[in-house]
């Protein structure tokens, strides 16, 4: 984009350009999730959308998913590579190549052109998950033999070709998918929110020309960059590390994975480095290494040291936060696996990366650090199939653990970190349209990690399937806690676990591919809680009363463990007998 400068802009028009980006790209959100069937993509958004250059170099991003929309520059880049330039105006792209920039199978990407009077400007671009893809297992695999088992591979695919519908091509994806309508529907909802944002970046470069658009484009990019160098120069040079354990690769039970990441930050550039990490697994339990494994370190770098919360200026993100940030993870690791090693699941992984990057930097930025996250989703296919319809029905959730801690905060209950950012699924949703029914949705009763700033407390979600099914799970965090830092308490692990309290419980493990359910049959979801932040003994009384008040802490922990007296009886806090605990 070097064609296009912007010394000539002046600052009313960029922050004109800068916010007509961002409403393009929120409005093609807009336009995917309220045209969407399927609840994964209208209730929990997962999603990503947003406008590129002609090189793949992202513009402005929708506020949903980062992980969908972080990726979407490299499923753009694979297109091109594939195609070798033969895009028309008015093709329609698919692509779900995780060998070519996609950041797992399920995630389709759609895109369509950007031209201009005969010139190509850029693409608009989406990705959503979609229910099936025709992999080995119904909706989620985790334990299949290479990347053909996952889903249909769509490697740069036209479903339009200069405006003509390739007929042949809708009918292989209905013939080949568990859920045809559903995912049909929704393919036709994401070229609707693509075809807007084409439309909408038109009328744009019509209104004020190619070169105020472009130059605009440009600025904000390099503006982001600045920004971000800015404030990585304040974390000191130095090389930080940190490392933690995932339970499994969802085959070979008993042998742990690690996950090592080493952050060395030189001026105004930082590099994560997974040099040390588990070798590639021979099921679906690795990363892609440019769709996911990378967008993640930018993702954490943004998060940590760019803090819309704390911001006065405006920092749009866009392909400047990629430039300071260097990813290395060795060719044959689990995040930079061999093709065609299978990569279906692969969040627990990256979620892994950036708690342990937080970790490897909490002694130098601790204000913006936090305790452990559960830095595991639920992420659960349920499903069966329609013998009257002949076919299947399938819905997908995600259920989240919670934060650690942080400097100044108690952590977020049943939120984990933002990578993921998809909403909850309405309870009503699951009733009212499929054969399964809640029974129970609720923080989970265990106390919450101490610290000066307590740790988030997990969910407990209880569905019962009312006829025969199956059921998948992608997560983690079974077996290794959520640190604590600076004095805080480490907090739990995860729970997955069938027909609770019955004759028949059983205790799975934390990654499961269609395993089969009987009508009548519940799986019970018990998030991880998130590590305590700071010495419990500086935390403020009336914050562990608040607590006790909640059901977040017993008496005998306030007293133990904070130094806090509790009189039950008037429900205040003995001052004198918490100042003796304290030693005061």
């Amino acid at each position: 984009m070097a064609d296009f400068p912007y010394d000539h802009l002046d600052p009313v028009t960029l922050r004109v350009m800068g916010g007509a980006f961002n409403a393009i790209a929120k409005e093609m959100a807009h336009v995917l999730y309220r045209m969407s069937y399927s609840s994964i993509i209208r209730e929990s958004e997962d999603l990503g959308c947003g406008i590129f250059d002609m090189n793949g170099n992202e513009l402005c991003e929708s506020e949903s998913t980062p992980m969908h929309i972080g990726s979407l520059p490299f499923y753009i880049r694979g297109v091109l590579k594939r195609l070798e330039g033969k895009i028309n105006e008015g093709d329609v792209i698919i692509h779900n190549h995780p060998y070519y920039g996609s950041s797992h199978t399920p995630d389709l990407g759609v895109m369509v052109p950007i031209v201009h009077q005969g010139e190509l400007l850029g693409f608009a671009a989406n990705t959503a998950h979609l229910l099936d893809l025709g992999g080995a297992a119904p909706g989620i695999n985790v334990d299949v033999v290479d990347v053909f088992a996952e889903a249909k591979l769509f490697n740069a695919i036209k479903l339009y070709d200069r405006g003509v519908r390739n007929e042949e091509m809708w009918q292989m994806i209905i013939g080949n998918v568990r859920t045809p309508d559903m995912d049909t529907s929704d393919i036709d909802a994401m070229i609707a929110s693509v075809e807007k944002g084409r439309e909408r970046f038109l009328a744009l470069v019509e209104k004020y020309g190619v070169d105020t658009v472009m130059g605009a484009a440009n600025y904000w990019m390099d503006y982001s960059e600045r920004m971000l160098r800015s404030e990585i120069e304040k974390v000191p040079d130095g090389e930080y590390h940190a490392e933690g354990w995932l339970d499994d690769d969802g085959k070979n039970r008993d042998v742990p994975l690690k996950v090592n990441v080493t952050v060395r930050v030189a001026g105004s550039d930082i590099e994560i480095d997974l040099t040390g990490s588990a070798m590639e697994v021979e099921t679906g339990f690795n990363v892609p290494f440019e769709g996911s494994c990378k967008v993640a370190c930018y993702y954490i770098v943004r998060t940590l040291l760019l803090d819309e919360a704390e911001l006065e200026e405006f920092v749009p993100q866009n392909e400047g936060i990629f430039r300071p940030v260097k990813v290395t993870a060795p060719k044959g690791t689990i995040f930079n696996p061999n093709f065609p090693r299978a990569c279906f699941s692969r969040f627990a992984q990256i979620q892994r990366v950036l708690d342990c990057t937080i970790q490897a930097l909490a002694p130098v930025i601790p204000e913006k650090a936090t305790g452990g996250n559960s830095a595991s989703l639920y992420f659960i296919s349920y499903s069966g199939f329609h013998e009257e319809k002949q076919q299947y029905w399938m819905y997908l959730e995600v259920d989240e653990g919670s934060y650690g801690g942080r400097y100044g905060k108690d952590a977020m209950d049943s939120v984990d970190n933002l990578m993921a950012n998809t909403r909850n699924n309405p309870v009503e949703e699951l009733d009212m349209h499929y054969p399964l029914r809640n029974e129970r949705y609720e923080l989970r009763p265990d106390p919450a990690a101490a610290g000066q700033w307590r740790g988030g407390i997990g969910i407990v979600r209880e569905n019962r399937f009312l006829v025969d099914g199956f059921i998948s799970c992608e997560a983690d965090r079974h077996k290794e806690a959520p640190v604590g830092v600076f004095g805080g308490e480490e907090g739990l692990v995860g729970r997955l676990v069938k027909n609770p309290g019955g004759g028949d419980e059983e205790n799975w493990p934390s990654k499961v591919t269609g395993a089969k359910m009987l009508a009548g049959d519940m799986i019970r979801i018990v998030g991880p809680s998130g590590g305590g932040y700071g010495d419990p003994r500086k935390r403020d009384p009336e914050m562990v009363l608040s607590d006790w008040l909640d059901d977040f802490v017993t008496l005998d922990k306030a007293r133990e463990v904070y130094g806090v007296a509790i009189d039950a009886q008037s429900e205040t806090v003995d001052e004198r007998e918490t100042r003796r605990l304290r030693g005061r």
